[in-house]
Order: C-alpha cells, then sequence, then structure tokens
C-alpha cells in the first residue's frame, strides 16, 4: 500500500514538471531572435513569391518585442517606395477581430447587449425568412453560427451590386434549414450588418465609433476604418468629409458641417498607404485596394501600421488592456473568446486551416476569432486564438497564444486567400521557431499551394474543353436579356463579331470553349477576382432553345438566370 502511495505521490509531482518542460516559459530573448530569423526568410519569400512589400510583429503583453518593415509599397519602377513601420495596410477580414472588441466595449458601456435581436436596431431587417428576421441576434451576426454556407451573398459584392441592392437579395438566398445556431459558416455580409446595428444603437457612424472606443484609447495614431483611397491624400479626405457630410450636418448642424468639409481637409496630414497588388494568369498586376468591403465595414474595413498592429496583438495577449488601459475588461474577453459554433466537416485542402499543424476537430469560431490547438503533428499543442483576411490586393493575419503570452501578426500588399496565403505561412513559421516544432518550408508551402491551384484550374479547363466538343450556337440564339431574382437582369448581346456578357455595372467578351459553354476572364466582371477564368453555360428547353444561362460567379443558391426578352 505504501508503496502504491509512493508511485502515485511520484507520478503527482512528476507529470507537472514533465508538463513544464513541455510547456515552459519561453523568454523574451528566444521570442526576439526568432523574430529576427523571420526578417531573413520573409525578405527570401518576398524575392520568391513577388510580393511587393509587408509588415511583421511581434509582441509579449505590453511589450512590443519586433516591428519589421519589408520590401515595397508598390511593384511602380517609376515611383518605388520602400514599406516603413508608419506604411498603411488595409487588415481585412483581421477587422472582425476589431470590430468584436469594438462591440464588446459597447456592451460593457451599456450601449447594447449581446442577445438583443437585430430587429431593435434595423427594424426592416431581412434576410431569407421571417422567422430567422425575428430571431437574428447581435451575437449572431458575429459569430458565423447564422446557418448559412460559407461566404453567402459575397458574389453580390465581387460583382460590385451598391448596398441597398445586396440588402434586397438578402431575402431570396436560402439558408440550410435546421442549421441556425449549429453549423459553422464563414460570412462578410451577415457580419458587415453589425456596422448598421452599431449606427443605429449609437448614431454614430462606425469609423467614429471604433477611433473613440478603440485607436483613441490605444494611441493607434496611424490605424482608421476609412477606404484607403479617402485617407492617401488631401482631395480623398475631402471625398470622405463631402460622402458623410450629411451625417455629420444633422450631427452638428449646418454650418459646423460645411466648416468641417472645407476646413479639415487643409490640416489633414495624408497617410502612408500601399498599393494593392493581385495576380492573374500568373502576373502580378497593380491593383488598387478596392472599397467594395466598405459598403459593410465593420467585416473588412480596417487600416492599419506595423506599430499599430504590434500595439493591437499586444492588448490581446494581455487579454483586453493595453498600458494600463482598459480596452475590454476580463469578462468581455473571455466572451469573445470562448467557442460559440464548432467548426465541423473542414476538408484536408482548406485553405483557412493548415492540415499539418490545426488539429481539425478542435476548430471553433467566438465572437470575432477563431480557436484551435496548434500542434507539431499531435504533439506539443498550444491553443491559438487567430484571425485570417483576404480581399482584392492584401492579406493579413494575426495568432495568439495566451498560456505563451505571445501575439504576433502579418499584412501584405497581395491578396486575397485564392493568391496567397503567404501572411499565415509566415505567421505558422514564427510560431513553430519559438515552439521548436519540426521543421516545415513555409515558403515552399506557399509556392505549393499556388502551384496546385493553377494545376486545378488546368484541369477544369481542359475537361471543359476536351470532353464531347461540339459547335458553338449562333449569337442570335444566345442574345437576350436574363432574369434572376438575387442577381437581377444580366444581358447577351452582339459587338461586332464577338459575344458580350454585361450586369449593368460591368461587361466582358465571352470566349467560346466547348458546345453553349464560353469563358471569360474574372477581372472582367469581378472587383474581387480570383486568378482564373469564370464561366457561362447556355442551357437549352426539350426544344432545344436556350431558355437560361448559368453564370459561375453569380453563385447564390446555384442560381440559374431565366432568359425574359430578345
Amino acid at each position: 500500500m505504501l508503496g502504491t502511495i509512493k508511485k502515485v505521490f511520484s507520478i503527482a509531482i512528476v507529470f507537472p514538471l514533465l508538463a513544464n518542460l513541455s510547456f515552459g516559459k519561453i523568454e523574451d530573448s528566444k521570442v526576439a531572435e526568432c523574430a529576427k530569423k523571420m526578417d531573413v526568410i520573409i525578405k527570401d519569400g518576398l524575392k520568391k513569391t513577388g510580393i511587393p512589400g509587408c509588415a511583421f510583429v511581434v509582441a509579449r503583453k505590453d511589450k512590443i518585442i519586433h516591428v519589421a518593415a519589408i520590401g515595397q509599397t508598390t511593384l511602380d519602377s517609376k515611383s518605388p517606395t520602400e514599406v516603413t513601420p508608419s506604411t498603411v495596410f488595409p487588415v481585412s477580414s483581421v477587422s472582425k477581430n476589431f470590430t468584436a472588441v469594438l462591440v464588446g466595449a459597447l456592451v460593457d458601456a451599456g450601449k447594447l447587449h449581446w442577445n438583443d435581436k437585430v430587429r431593435k436596431y434595423l427594424p426592416d431587417f431581412f434576410i431569407s425568412t421571417e422567422e430567422l428576421s425575428q430571431e437574428m441576434t447581435i451575437t449572431d451576426l458575429i459569430s458565423h453560427s447564422s446557418g448559412f454556407n460559407h461566404f453567402y451573398g459575397d458574389s453580390l459584392l465581387a460583382v460590385d451590386y451598391d448596398k441597398a441592392k445586396i440588402l434586397r437579395s438578402l431575402r431570396f438566398i436560402k439558408q440550410r434549414p435546421g442549421e441556425f445556431r449549429k453549423r459553422y459558416g464563414y460570412q462578410n455580409i451577415i457580419f458587415g450588418i453589425i456596422g448598421d446595428v452599431l449606427e443605429a444603437a449609437t448614431g454614430e457612424k462606425y469609423e467614429d465609433l471604433i477611433q473613440e472606443y478603440i485607436f483613441d484609447k490605444m494611441g493607434m495614431t496611424e490605424s482608421s476604418a476609412i477606404r484607403s483611397a479617402y485617407i492617401d491624400s488631401k482631395y480623398g479626405y475631402f471625398k470622405y468629409l463631402l460622402s458623410r457630410f450629411g451625417h455629420d450636418k444633422e450631427k452638428f448642424g449646418f454650418f459646423k458641417a460645411a466648416w468641417r468639409l472645407i476646413s479639415l481637409p487643409f490640416t489633414y496630414k495624408p497617410q502612408h498607404v500601399v498599393t494593392g497588388h493581385s495576380s492573374f494568369k500568373g502576373v502580378i498586376e497593380q491593383r488598387p485596394c478596392i472599397g467594395i468591403y466598405h459598403k459593410f465595414p465593420a467585416t473588412s474595413g480596417i487600416n492599419v501600421s506595423a506599430n499599430d498592429l504590434a500595439k493591437w496583438v499586444s492588448m490581446l495577449t494581455n487579454r483586453g488592456t493595453f498600458n494600463g488601459t482598459t480596452i475590454i475588461p476580463a469578462n468581455i474577453f473571455e466572451k469573445l473568446t470562448s467557442p460559440v459554433v464548432v467548426a465541423k466537416n473542414l476538408k484536408d485542402d482548406d485553405l483557412t486551416f493548415v492540415k499539418s499543424r490545426y488539429e481539425k476537430d478542435t476548430v471553433s469560431y467566438g465572437i470575432g476569432i477563431f480557436k484551435a490547438v496548434y500542434s507539431d503533428n499531435g504533439k506539443n499543442g498550444r491553443t491559438i486564438f487567430f484571425h485570417m483576411g483576404g480581399i482584392y490586393g492584401a492579406v493579413a493575419f494575426i495568432a495568439i497564444s495566451l498560456e505563451d503570452d505571445i501575439g504576433v501578426g502579418m499584412v501584405c500588399n497581395f491578396g486575397g486567400t485564392a493568391h496567397t496565403l503567404f501572411a499565415e505561412y509566415m505567421v505558422h513559421q514564427f510560431l513553430d521557431l519559438c515552439f521548436s516544432y519540426s521543421k516545415i518550408d513555409w515558403v515552399d508551402a506557399e509556392l505549393n499551394s499556388r502551384r496546385l491551384f493553377k494545376r486545378k484550374q488546368d484541369y477544369f479547363l481542359k475537361d471543359l474543353s476536351e470532353t464531347n466538343p461540339t459547335p458553338a450556337g449562333t449569337h442570335e440564339e444566345y442574345s437576350g436579356k436574363y432574369e434572376n431574382e438575387i442577381y437581377g437582369v444580366v444581358t447577351i448581346f452582339s459587338k461586332g463579331d464577338d459575344l458580350m456578357l454585361s450586369d449593368g455595372v460591368m461587361q466582358t467578351k465571352l470566349n467560346h470553349i466547348n458546345g453553349d459553354t464560353y469563358t471569360f476572364p474574372s477581372k472582367n466582371m469581378c472587383q474581387n477576382y480570383h486568378d482564373s477564368d469564370e464561366c457561362v453555360v447556355f442551357k437549352r428547353d426539350q426544344s432545344m432553345k436556350v431558355e437560361s444561362i448559368f453564370v459561375t460567379c453569380f453563385k447564390e443558391n446555384h442560381s440559374t438566370f431565366k432568359k425574359v426578352a430578345n
């Protein structure tokens, strides 16, 4: 009996010591050393990938360990400008994390509550069904638990429809039955509606709220929720003030609003903003970061510098406090980081979660942040909180290990996620160095992901063109107006010898590939395009007359457009 007690006592003593060996404190010196190694790895990665520039930051609670600005703001050889710690980058969907903290701050201030119904603030809110519209809460909006497919409604943004049309179209997009609050589905538009809720609840603009409750309190002087095209010049800032003149007139009165419009641009100091870049058919092009997501800025509208991104990850590692100032209290931080919905049925090739590191059955989403176990092939696992972001022209990634007090972030002026995972991979590279994980060449992983995407696209187009090759119909057969309840009307028409597609916003030439199937470059019709072609498929009835079309970039509900007129 005494021997058994001794064994149990020994295990009780030794097990915590072994655990401490695995999860022992990582010294600041090691974190700083790993960060310096990353400078070399990132510079090499930029050369190999063709990405123009980036910023990389590391923090531990109130300590800013590392701020690196690497590369150029643009590939334009006429005016190359080096990235600096003050250069402003869009953080794309990492904005969701900023917005979640803002909502938490407003909840703490008593301005609203987590379980408030959306219709309390937006009485006309309607999404899919009346029952769902009545039940949707603030938490439902910003936890990816609404039960819709991933990226619900995003195609309406990609083809640059205005906000009013997007909101009208949401009533026609189907939700998965029985999945409300049960299944993870990543959202941009649904999440972005929280911005309208906050404005209705407070009477303030979203960009003013995040300035007051976040940026000003944290001294983030190089951050904003204003379109990058508005902050890089005095003229751009004037256009911004003009765009919000109606709001300012109500808030300040006509004369004060007019004085702001006239006077502030003269005192405004333009910010050093990166130019976005995207790849199309393997060629990296300079493509300014467009403003489609600023229709819903709460989802992807934040811009930050490296200096300010370091402050942000510092605050997160410090559980809501920065330099002694409470941004959100501990109970709110715990609310944000507690799982709301589990991300089930993840595919091995899911771009969002790297198979070799994230344990798929541990991935969940709280409020504005993911949570998962990050491990070395199942060993020495750490609980990581993270968020990715990828829009047209830019990508970003942040990751936080609370047990190690490590926060890391990266932004690049090349994107989005269909083009590159470089920001995500470089953060992983840094974590691997800090945790002494087995080696993965993350730069090579980036190049492999691009090659894989290209092979899939090449195979898809080859299969389309070589399977049962048949000639095209006549332009007269195809020409006409086609209607869909979600998207409205598109038109097929002849222009000289070419067959054209127009949605009233953009138009493109169609290239015949096989039978009644045509392709067109995605960038011709989509503001937020992929490195690929899109397809148009004409469908015929039993009498072989063209009755409808399917366009791959208009993909909600696998929509077809019914022919209504020649």
